[in-house]
């Protein structure tokens, strides 16, 4: 049972007892101690009081006064008649001279009570000095005091008899008052050694409980603060410490050669798709080529031809963003670029009746090859179209300084954040949500080869991503 109880309850637990016991030890110790100055105490009583006593009856003795002796024996009584003490006056032969209970001791009877002493040096001449002794029954305690002559003859002797529970009442108010100063004791020194021993053990309480994340949880998400010590718990954090970060770095390797992999066999499936969807495209191009240069003169077939075209040009370039060794060969971005994008999808933002905010500060062509810039808005919006709630609002935002910036939100819900983390790698998404395709991945491959960046912050009711592109392009050597 004790094996399985936690450390945070054993250390308090043990450190307890030993405060209870040491508090007992030192409590029976003190009672001990107690028990013994108060019988010692009461000996130095007996003792004073028969030295007392023999002086005021030598004259009863010399004279031959047994009332005298009887009323000096009476004196120091509180009752008559007190069995737990009784005086008695021996003389020179032992016989009864008085007794403060002359029906149990008459006078003159020889006095035969069976005492002993006990070994002491002053018990080893019992006629000329005083001694303690006792009955062989252990009830009664004598105090023998010698009464003798200006000569130094033995007149006689002085018994005090007293019951050994006599002693009790004091013993008991030692012992009382040795509870009460334990009692008091424990109920300071248990919260104090309950609360030390649960400080101790909370740093091994908390490894314990990171060692038990280990293995449910990622590595990153495993955060525990330590108080790093130079003793045995400090060593292990900082030992586990180490672990975690090398589990980490050993799960990043994981996730990147996974990715490359992934990536790599995505990369060689694309390309195949690109240079299978290039052939029917280039057909269809030199279709409208040849149109145009057969005369056609309706200027709204015109129109729809050149949106056409652009869409087909669009199609193609972005084909060739999945080519690994694409390069980056398109005309310069114009305004009507960006309200062909408009155009594309307001046609999914009246379906789910949504408000499109749009607004765009480009009013000149820029040095941004279009076909990449189109299909990194258009991806982007569409996005935005299909995370939002019917009736919801989606914006978008284009501004031009000295780089490209480009901002689109909606009021969706949250990403996950497992999601966010592996957002812009493709086929990547939540079990039974949205996202399964290559859109995002398209678009971070498009900004990464303009030099770009590509970021996302996302909360309940609102999601943006935010792109940067710098205005002069480098080309790749």
């Amino acid at each position: 049972m004790l094996d399985d109880l936690s450390y945070r309850i054993k250390i308090p637990l043990a450190m307890s007892l030993v405060i209870v016991a040491t508090t007992a030890v030192v409590a029976a110790t003190f009672t001990w101690q107690s028990y013994r100055q108060a019988h010692a105490s009461f000996v130095h009583h007996g003792e004073a009081l028969g030295k007392t006593l023999a002086r005021t009856l030598r004259p009863a003795l010399l004279h031959d006064d047994v009332w005298q002796a009887y009323e000096i024996l009476r004196t120091p009584l509180e009752r008559p008649v007190d069995d737990a003490r009784v005086l008695i006056l021996l003389d020179a032969n032992g016989h009864v001279f008085a007794a403060s209970d002359p029906r149990q001791y008459a006078i003159l009877t020889p006095f035969n009570a069976g005492l002993r002493a006990p070994a002491t040096p002053a018990n080893r001449d019992p006629d000329l000095k005083s001694s303690v002794l006792e009955s062989e029954d252990g009830r009664w305690l004598y105090f023998s005091t010698p009464i003798l002559a200006e000569d130094g003859t033995l007149l006689g002797r002085l018994l005090q008899r007293y019951d050994r529970k006599l002693v009790a009442p004091r013993f008991v108010d030692v012992s009382a008052d040795a509870l009460y100063a334990a009692l008091a004791a424990l109920l300071l020194l248990l919260p104090l050694g309950w609360l030390a021993g649960k400080h101790l053990t909370d740093p091994l309480v908390q490894l314990a409980r990171c060692l038990g994340r280990v293995g449910r949880e990622i590595p990153e998400s495993i955060q525990c603060d330590f108080h790093h010590g130079r003793d045995e718990i400090g060593r292990l954090a900082q030992s586990f410490e180490d672990m975690v970060h090398q589990l980490r770095e050993k799960q990043a390797l994981e996730r990147h050669l996974a990715q490359s992999d992934r990536l790599a066999a995505i990369g060689r499936l694309s390309a195949g798709i690109a240079h299978e969807i290039n052939n029917p495209l280039g057909g269809m191009l030199n279709a409208i080529s040849n149109y145009r240069r057969r005369g056609g003169s309706d200027p709204q077939a015109e129109k729809t031809l050149d949106l056409i075209e652009r869409g087909l040009l669009q199609i193609r370039d972005t084909v060739s963003a999945l080519l690994v060794e694409s390069k980056i060969e398109s005309r310069a971005l114009t305004p009507a670029d960006l309200e062909d994008v408009r155009t594309l999808v307001a046609a999914q933002v009246q379906s789910k009746r949504l408000t499109l905010h749009w607004r765009s500060a480009v009013e000149e062509p820029l040095p941004l090859p279009s076909a990449h810039v189109r299909q990194i808005l258009l991806n982007l919006l569409l996005n935005a179209v299909q995370a939002s709630p019917e009736e919801g609002d989606v914006t978008c935002s284009i501004g031009v300084s000295n780089v490209l910036t480009i901002t689109v939100g909606n009021a969706g819900p949250a990403i996950p954040e497992r999601r966010r983390q592996h957002l812009f790698e493709p086929y990547f998404g939540e079990e039974g949500g949205e996202g399964h395709g290559l859109g995002l991945w398209v678009t971070y491959q498009l900004v990464e080869q303009l030099h770009g960046s590509i970021s996302v912050e996302s909360v309940p009711g609102h999601t943006r991503f935010s792109v940067v592109l710098p205005l002069e392009i480098r080309r790749e050597s």
